[in-house]
């Protein structure tokens, strides 16, 4: 930090609190009435000897703020600047109502410069002078350090099409929804980071106390491919299944009629009846294609559906080896009669 003087002001107005709570509880005595004077001891009656003054207890909030702010300190000193700078804000809540809390707002205002917030950097030094500061021998250091920031840094306007966004400088994260930033002057990158956006980058240059705009157009991520309905899968493989049982039928009212005219001699079976067979036995190998292309595209469902969602645990056999999906398609052929096979575990 500054200084190891500065955290020794702050503790320094922490003993002198506790000092000052332990008089104030000390009870002020009271003078005897006007015209009577104090009854003096009986001679039999040994003086009473004087009660130790009970020791104040000391305030658990003094406390709290003396550890907090050598934590403070130590983590400055480890370089982690964000973990320091709360402990400096719970320790200035701590002290809500002490005359010399001021203190750390310097402290404060140095975490915020080493993570490159300037602006909350100055406001914390303009503070520190407004509520204190500015009658201690230290108020020319920061004055100085104030006028040194001012000369040094340039302001960038940033517009997003958000409403709310994290900013990033150079690679650190320097605040949430901010359209003015700081930065020294040079070329900075600015980055804009939100929950469901692209991440979007630009290159500013801006010279110290001047000024630079940059405008951010943030675009949606495209949705997260995650599967197909597993009810697709059921619907056409349940199709598939009604196709082929179709077909089937169709195919044994041929296989039937043909096998009664077959006892008879040709030119016995009508017109009607050959048409009849004929018209059968399209329907079935109608049916039974349909069959097929219903459950190839049943296969591609099931690789493709979402099984993550419709997942049942009461329908997982005890000892299985794998959770998956298994089908199996077969051709089904007979003397008389020809089909396609659907099976699968699920």
């Amino acid at each position: 930090m500054k200084s190891h003087g500065w955290k020794c002001g702050v503790l320094l107005c922490l003993a002198w609190g506790m000092t000052s709570s332990a008089f104030a509880q000390a009870p002020a005595g009271e003078d005897a009435p006007a015209g009577e004077a104090a009854p003096a001891p009986e001679a039999d009656q040994a003086p009473a000897e004087e009660a130790p003054a009970e020791e104040a207890a000391e305030d658990p909030r003094l406390v709290e703020a003396r550890e907090r702010i050598a934590r403070g300190e130590q983590l400055y000193e480890e370089g982690n600047f964000d973990a320091a700078l709360q402990e400096f804000l719970r320790t200035r809540e701590l002290l809500q109502g002490h005359q010399l809390r001021f203190l750390v707002l310097y402290n404060m205002a140095r975490c915020e410069e080493r993570l490159f917030r300037y602006g909350e950097a100055m406001d914390h030094y303009r503070a520190f002078l407004s509520e204190g500061g500015e009658f201690t021998e230290h108020a020319a250091d920061v004055r100085a350090k104030i006028e040194l920031l001012e000369g040094l840094l340039g302001r960038v306007t940033i517009s997003v099409n958000l409403r709310a966004y994290e900013v990033w400088v150079d690679g650190r994260k320097i605040g949430e929804t901010l359209t003015e930033i700081l930065v020294p002057g040079g070329t900075h990158t600015i980055e804009i980071r939100a929950d469901g956006y692209t991440d979007k980058q630009e290159q500013v240059d801006v010279a110290a106390q001047s000024e630079a705009t940059v405008d951010f157009q943030m675009e949606r991520l495209a949705e997260e491919y995650e599967g197909l309905p597993p009810a697709l899968f059921f619907a056409t493989a349940g199709a598939a299944v009604a196709a082929a049982v179709g077909g089937l039928a169709f195919g044994l009212v041929a296989v039937n009629k043909s096998g009664e005219t077959d006892g008879r001699t040709p030119h016995l079976a009508t017109p009607g009846e050959r048409n009849a067979i004929q018209r059968n036995a399209r329907n079935a190998d109608i049916l039974f294609g349909t069959a097929a292309l219903l459950a190839t595209t049943a296969i591609i469902f099931a690789v493709l559906a979402d099984w993550d969602d419709e997942e049942d645990p009461n329908m997982v056999s005890e000892g299985a080896e794998e959770a998956g999906l298994r089908l199996q398609v077969a051709p089904m052929v007979g003397p008389q009669a020809g089909g396609v096979a659907l099976g699968g575990q699920f």
